[in-house]
């Protein structure tokens, strides 16, 4: 079998096929906190050729298809709010409505985070610019555990599974744009820079591989953001929803951490960072897929804790079971191949090619 079709073993391409290449209106949740006021930062909420008072907007639907699934480039917004109509490579933000304040945790557990209060509808340029990948590698003792199945059916710890996947996607991201930087950071207790942004894939990928596993009490995510902070410069522009930005900054943590609380008190800076229309935060989250003690925090409310973090609703996350096989690992990294100013909402995401098509147990080659 040639090396470029389906189903070879090396193939690039079908690793590169998984990733979604659509684009979509962003719809972005804020909470009751005052629009970032840096330059790069700024959200206009302006609404460019909004209709006068009291005069109704037809909304043209699109057809369900698998390729549009819930007419996801056509989503109906709030009767309250009109934006103006958009052209290619084009972009608005608009309040809309109040919404709800996130939940807690089930179990009573509360942690500083951003209060979801206001829903806005937020349409940037859907433009393919260089991205700044930090790409964040927990360094737990969670990670060495030798759980997950190989294709042979051999044991392997998350750690070296998740090396082999950066290293891919790394190389694959860089292939797909050269322009693409590449930083990588490894969490401890403390989050610690080792590698500077590089577009050469050989120099992140020289300081993956030389890494052990540590006993962790706790998680300052807090730390994580303010270094990410320090280290990155955010894009600045005149107008968010109609120029598209030198680049874009995304973040994209591998975690692998039940009992461990993060340690996060929401400043300014960070509430600034997370409302960014150009700073992204994906999560891949490895867990054991067992409930913990009553006293202790499940994966499912660490799941919901990252979500609750996504203040635009433009990131994406994914979780991973221990006892599953090791290609899920692969299919997630793989999904995040996609620009982040070109896919849609996580939840409007497909990757079948028919709408009676089942969802592929392996589709990544490891």
């Amino acid at each position: 079998m040639r090396p470029g079709k389906r189903g070879s073993p090396g193939s690039r391409q079908e690793y590169q096929s998984v990733a979604c290449r659509r684009g979509g209106r962003f719809s972005v949740k804020l909470g009751k906190l005052e629009p970032a006021e840096e330059p790069g930062c700024a959200m206009d909420t302006s609404e460019p050729g909004s209709a006068p008072d009291g005069e109704e907007r037809a909304v043209e639907q699109r057809l369900r298809t698998r390729s549009n699934p819930e007419g996801a480039e056509d989503r109906t917004i709030n009767a309250v709010a009109s934006v103006g109509s958009r052209s290619e490579g084009e972009g608005e933000a608009a309040r809309v409505s109040d919404g709800q304040p996130a939940a807690v945790p089930s179990s009573g557990k509360e942690w500083q985070v951003p209060v979801q209060g206001l829903d806005f509808q937020v349409r940037t340029p859907r433009v393919n610019c260089p991205e700044k990948l930090v790409i964040c590698l927990d360094l737990s003792e969670e990670m060495a555990s030798q759980k997950l199945e190989s294709f042979n059916g051999s044991k392997s710890n998350a750690l070296n599974v998740s090396q082999k996947m950066i290293e891919m996607f790394v190389r694959t991201k860089h292939r797909i744009d050269k322009r693409h930087e590449f930083a990588l950071v490894v969490v401890n207790e403390d989050a610690m820079w080792l590698s500077g942004f590089t577009s050469d894939p050989r120099e992140v990928c020289s300081c993956l591989y030389d890494l052990d596993t540590n006993i962790c009490d706790h998680f300052n995510l807090e730390g994580l953001f303010n270094l990410i902070q320090q280290k990155s410069e955010f894009p600045v522009t005149e107008n968010v929803q109609t120029i598209p930005p030198p680049y874009v900054i995304r973040m994209i943590l591998i975690y692998s951490r039940t009992a461990s609380q993060p340690q996060l008190a929401v400043t300014e800076p960070m509430k600034k960072m997370l409302q960014c229309p150009y700073f992204f935060f994906d999560v891949v989250y490895i867990h054991n897929g067992t409930e913990e003690k009553e006293d202790e925090i499940s994966w499912k409310e660490m799941f919901s804790f990252f979500g609750i973090l996504d203040t635009k609703g433009t990131n994406y996350k994914y979780e991973v079971s221990l006892s599953g096989p090791a290609v899920e690992l692969h299919n997630c990294m793989a999904k995040l191949l996609a620009h982040p100013l070109q896919r849609p909402f996580q939840t409007h995401a497909s990757y079948s090619l028919l709408e009676e098509e089942e969802p592929s147990d392996v589709e990544a080659t490891v």
